[in-house]
Parts: structure tokens; C-alpha cells; sequence
């Protein structure tokens, strides 16, 4: 045996029945949803079919057999709840199961250690006990045969095998041709099995003949694995509230631990750190940390998540945090040999959301110049968690001769007299070289930006009598600067 079936019988019925605390001699019955277009019974508990209730009546009948029976209606909030408790559950059994029915699970036992199958049943049956759901376990070498021996009805959980399967009525299973097969004599499943296929599927049709295939195992069908979505988040209250950061990293980090250990068995790797922030003020602070690269390393991630606390100024004690993780790929990369790469991209991150706490977020980037000719004029692009430099446009120089900026520009004291539009140098007065000014060039106009902050220079390359030449710049009114050197 390969193969186990996990059947919760009628569970939209007995999850309420558990709500309610009804004891299992209380008859009981469903109706349908309402809405529906016929009234009508759906499910009964064991209690009711002593009485003669069978899904199908109508409830007046039904009461008619039984005046203490209990009616329910539907509650799909609390089917919804039994069913994500039952899947939890099967999920804790084994990695590979089959989602078959919202009340049946096949499970692929293959894997497991286990020192005998009825073991295993007694211990799943018991360990299943706190759901307070009726369940049956059913075992066979394939899946079909397996979820057959689990939907025989029975007054208690138990665990069938295929021997028992083979016995069970026809009457059990709801098969169409039920009432001529119960004109042929045929009680149970040996009975069908025992037919030849090839009449069956001339007289009954395929269905017949698919259902004998199953009981002498010649259908295998491979398990619908079922991978619900993972969602790697967490959360954590604490009581009284924290005023300092230091408990909230202490049980971040065995959190963290638990959240990589999950993605770890999904082979997924953290390429985000979502972290919210409840305060007892009703306050709340988010925030979402985008990683270099995806990692699996909890110290890594508690690294990013202490260097963000440390700039966090709390408006008041903290008494709640969630914490989720983004999954991705994990990072392969192939080295080049003549290209080079960050030895820690994930410390070189955390080094640049330090220095952005320090200096400000708008301060920090990768600066580069404009495309424009307003000297001394660039902007800042922000450092990319690739860090790859953004395309900026190639500007070519307006000289051959190297110049030395001086930064910030240095204000000096210039005489000058008027000259058609502009005032032309005569002789530096003041700043760190001074004298007579021996030759000229310029001036060369400067404008630019109008539809904003307008502005207006003129710039003048000048020759001191020890050769030593200078960039000047003027501004209007009266604004002289030195702003170069030349080499």
C-alpha cells in the first residue's frame, strides 16, 4: 500500500454539529443553500439515518420521522474555516497530497518512514482528534482504490483496506446504475469486479468499464500535487508595549529564521523585507526594504531591518510587527574574467542606507551633469539595488586645455570698465592671485532657463604676467568670481 484517502464525511454537517457542541446521538440534518431552487435535505448525521433520514428528503417528511431533529442551513464561513483547519492538517502528514474534494485528500505515502501502516493510520486518526470532524482513512496501491475504501460510510473512524473495500455495497457509492446492477444480483464491489469488462462497457458504457479498471488496479493515474500559495509573513504582539527597538530584533531574528527556513524548503530566496509597525498611540509604521540580491541568510535580513531602526524615531511605545518576505529566485551569477563585482552586495546596501540616514536620501546618488550648458550644473541618480550607473549623455569638453574648477567659486574684486554690453577686466584687486591682467579672451555669454530660474553670465579667460591663466566669471550687476585654473 502506496496510497492513503483522508475522507471527512458530510463535513459542512459536522462542522457545525462540532460548533455547536451537539452530541453525536442528537439527529441532524442539512439543508441546501438558500436560494436554491428545491428545499431539500443534503446531509444527515449517523444519528438521523437510524431514523430513516436520507439526504433528499424534504425537511417536513424529515421531521415527520423524527420530531427532535435538528435542522441546520449552510454556513459557508464555517465550511471555509474546517476545510483550511482539515488542510492544515494534511499538510502536516505529508509533503505530496492530492486536494481531490473539499472533503478528500489523497496522500502519497511512497515517501514516509513508517514502521506499518496501521500504525500510521492510528496515529493520524488520534492525532486528528482536536478537529472534532468524523474522519475515515482509506489505504490501497493506487489512488482511485484508495479514495474508493474511504468513501464507504461507517459508523466510526476507521481505517479501511482494499480487502474491505471489496466488500462494501454497492449501495454505498453513488452510482447511476445502481438499480440495474441490483437487478443483476450484485452486492459489493467483488461482485463487479468479477463481470467481464467488455460487457459492462456494452450494456452500462464506459463509466462501468473505467470502475472495473480501478478495483483490479490496471488504472495508475498520477496525484494533482496540490502547492497552495505561500505567503512568508509573519507577526508578533507584545505585551506589555516596547519602548526600545532591542526586544523587537531579538524576536525578529528567530522569526526571520523561521520565514528563510520556508522559503529554503520552496528553494526561494528573499528579494524583499515588507515591515509593519503598530504603536499603542494607533499609530503605524511601514516600510518595504529591497535587498541587493535574494538571499536566505537571516542575518542579513535582521542587518537591513536593525540599520532601518536605527533611523526610526517611534511616536510611542510599540506594541505589534509584522514582518513578510517577497520571494524570488535565488542569485546565480557567472564571474567574468575581465569584469569586476561587489565581493558583498548586501553589505555595500546596507553601507548606503546608513550613509542616506546620515546625510538625507535626497543627498545621496550618483552624480552626474546636465545637458545643459549652465556651468557646475548636475543632477543625482539614485544607486539602483543592481548598481548599474544610469546612461547619461556624453558631453564634449569645450577645451583642450584641462581646467581646475575651483568649487565652491571664489568672489573677488575686479577692476573693469563698460565696453559695448559688458564690463571688461583690467586688473584682479583682491582673491589669492592679483595683479594686472595682460591678456584676454572673451567675453563668451551664458544664459539659459528662462521659463524658471533664469540666468545670465559672461566668462573670461585671462593671462596674468606670470602666464598664469584664470577663468573669470561675471554676473550681473557687479558679481565678479573666480571659477578655474587652467593647467
Amino acid at each position: 500500500m502506496s496510497y492513503a484517502a483522508l475522507h471527512f464525511h458530510d463535513l459542512p454537517l459536522h462542522c457545525l454539529l462540532s460548533r455547536r457542541g451537539t452530541p453525536s446521538t442528537q439527529p441532524a440534518a442539512l439543508l441546501a443553500q438558500r436560494g436554491s431552487e428545491k428545499v431539500q435535505i443534503i446531509a444527515v448525521n449517523q444519528a438521523a439515518r437510524q431514523q430513516h433520514i436520507h439526504p433528499g428528503l424534504h425537511p417536513t417528511r424529515a421531521i415527520a420521522r423524527h420530531l427532535d431533529l435538528l435542522i441546520l442551513e449552510r454556513d459557508l464561513a464555517a465550511e471555509k474555516s474546517a476545510q483550511s483547519e482539515a488542510l492544515a492538517f494534511v499538510d502536516s502528514l505529508v509533503p505530496d497530497f492530492e486536494l481531490t474534494t473539499p472533503e478528500t485528500f489523497l496522500l502519497d505515502l511512497s515517501t514516509l518512514l513508517m514502521a506499518s501502516e496501521e500504525d500510521w493510520s492510528t496515529h493520524t486518526l488520534a492525532a486528528a482528534s482536536y478537529l472534532d470532524l468524523p474522519l475515515q482513512i482509506g489505504l490501497g496501491p493506487t489512488p482511485d482504490l484508495a479514495h474508493l475504501a474511504s468513501l464507504t460510510k461507517e459508523n466510526s473512524p476507521l481505517t479501511l483496506k482494499l480487502e474491505d473495500l471489496a466488500r462494501a455495497r454497492l449501495e454505498n457509492f453513488p452510482l447511476s446504475q445502481l438499480s440495474t446492477l441490483q437487478l443483476w444480483g450484485l452486492q459489493c464491489l467483488a461482485d463487479l469486479s468479477r463481470l467481464p469488462r467488455q460487457g459492462l462497457a456494452e450494456r452500462l458504457g464506459p463509466d462501468l468499464a473505467h470502475l472495473h479498471d480501478v478495483l483490479l488496479a490496471k488504472k495508475h493515474r498520477l496525484l494533482t500535487l496540490h502547492r497552495p500559495k505561500k505567503h512568508y509573513q509573519i507577526q508578533h504582539s507584545f505585551t506589555p508595549p516596547i519602548e526600545t527597538h532591542a526586544p523587537l530584533l531579538f524576536i525578529a531574528k528567530r522569526l526571520l529564521q523561521t520565514l528563510c527556513n520556508r522559503l529554503a524548503q520552496q528553494q526561494r530566496a528573499a528579494a524583499e523585507l515588507h515591515l509593519t509597525l503598530a504603536f499603542n498611540n494607533g499609530a503605524a509604521h511601514s516600510r518595504k526594504l529591497t535587498l541587493s540580491e535574494p538571499t536566505l541568510s537571516p542575518d542579513i535580513l535582521l542587518r537591513s531591518l536593525h540599520t532601518h531602526l536605527d533611523t526610526l524615531q517611534a511616536p510611542a511605545p510599540t506594541e505589534e510587527f509584522h514582518l513578510q518576505l517577497i520571494p524570488a529566485l535565488p542569485h546565480h551569477a557567472q564571474h567574468q574574467l575581465f569584469s569586476r563585482s561587489l565581493k558583498d552586495p548586501n553589505q555595500f546596501t546596507e553601507t548606503i542606507r546608513r550613509l542616506s540616514a546620515f546625510v538625507g536620501p535626497q543627498n545621496l546618488g550618483i552624480p552626474h551633469q546636465r545637458d545643459t550648458h549652465c556651468p557646475d550644473s548636475f543632477q543625482l541618480s539614485p544607486i539602483l539595488p543592481d548598481f548599474k550607473t544610469p546612461t547619461v549623455p556624453e558631453l564634449d569638453p569645450v577645451s583642450n586645455l584641462p581646467l581646475k574648477r575651483q568649487r565652491p567659486p571664489i568672489s573677488v574684486s575686479v577692476a573693469s570698465e563698460k565696453r559695448g554690453a559688458y564690463l571688461h577686466p583690467l586688473a584682479l584687486l583682491s582673491g589669492p592671485h592679483q595683479g594686472p591682467i595682460h591678456k584676454t579672451r572673451g567675453p563668451f555669454p551664458l544664459s539659459g532657463s528662462w521659463w524658471q530660474d533664469s540666468w545670465q553670465q559672461a566668462q573670461w579667460d585671462i593671462e596674468l604676467p606670470d602666464s598664469l591663466l584664470l577663468q573669470l566669471t561675471y554676473t550681473p550687476p557687479k558679481n565678479w568670481q573666480l571659477t578655474g585654473i587652467y593647467a
